[in-house]
């Protein structure tokens, strides 16, 4: 089970006729997961599949049971005060301007005794097979520190999700925390396109600023690929989830 899969199961789709958003839903691998759900569980009447871009997957644009909604996730969350009966969100606080303010708005949306699952990657927790482990802890020190990528981040984001909800709640949005859970899937691929290899590309453009550390950065990324055609490689990153229950 992977993390899209995770985050859809923790959303509890219990009940028939849910109206569901993923928030910052990208190409909608998370929205892929939410109708399709575990067994036992109802997939959603509806899912507003939100984001600031249109990255959704045609086949999902085409789909009646998908709204895709695009908007700046810095403003008011384009719902109806208690609209929503469950929120989910991965990979996304950390790009936002105020995440607590984001948070607040998720809680509006929410109807009393709706779930949100906030879930984010701590990228400092990244960690992948190498025959040079100082250099190693050095990039990744370096890649969560800079987080290269478009608009804000924050690479220690997974630990910080427990916080945002408790500044939220001294705004005025109330949340009941239900479940902290984390997990660290194994990735043993590196071709490119593959998880490891996005974040591996991530860690060597941190390292563009420093010509020495640019070059050692560069092999590094070449001895990876030889460690995976060998079979030896392993990647993985600990995602944090949170389950709030709006009070």
């Amino acid at each position: 089970m992977g993390r899209h899969e995770r985050v859809a199961e923790l959303a509890r789709l219990d009940a028939e006729g849910l109206v569901v958003a993923d928030v910052g839903c990208g190409s909608g691998r998370t929205v892929r997961a939410l109708l399709d759900p575990p067994p036992g569980a109802h997939p959603p009447r509806l899912v507003h599949a939100l984001d600031h871009v249109s990255a959704l997957d045609d086949d999902l644009l085409a789909d009646a049971r998908v709204r895709s909604r695009i908007t700046d996730l810095d403003s008011p969350l384009p719902w109806r005060d208690g609209e929503l009966d469950r929120v989910v969100s991965l990979n996304t606080a950390e790009h936002l301007g105020d995440p607590v303010a984001h948070l607040a708005e998720v809680h509006r949306v929410l109807r009393p005794g709706g779930l949100c699952v906030l879930a984010h990657s701590d990228w400092d927790t990244a960690l992948f097979t190498s025959t040079d482990d100082q250099l190693t802890r050095t990039l990744v020190d370096r890649f969560t520190a800079a987080a290269p990528g478009p608009g804000r981040s924050d690479g220690f984001m997974g630990r910080k999700l427990l916080a945002l909800a408790a500044s939220a709640a001294r705004r005025g949005a109330g949340w009941s925390v239900e479940t902290a859970t984390s997990w660290a899937d194994p990735h043993r691929r590196f071709d490119d396109g593959s998880l490891a290899w996005k974040v591996a590309t991530g860690v060597l453009a941190a390292s563009q600023d420093d010509p020495v550390l640019a070059a050692r950065a560069s092999g590094w990324m070449e001895e990876l690929r030889a460690l995976a055609a060998a079979g030896q490689f392993l990647f993985t990153v600990t995602d944090v989830a949170v389950v709030l229950r709006r009070d």
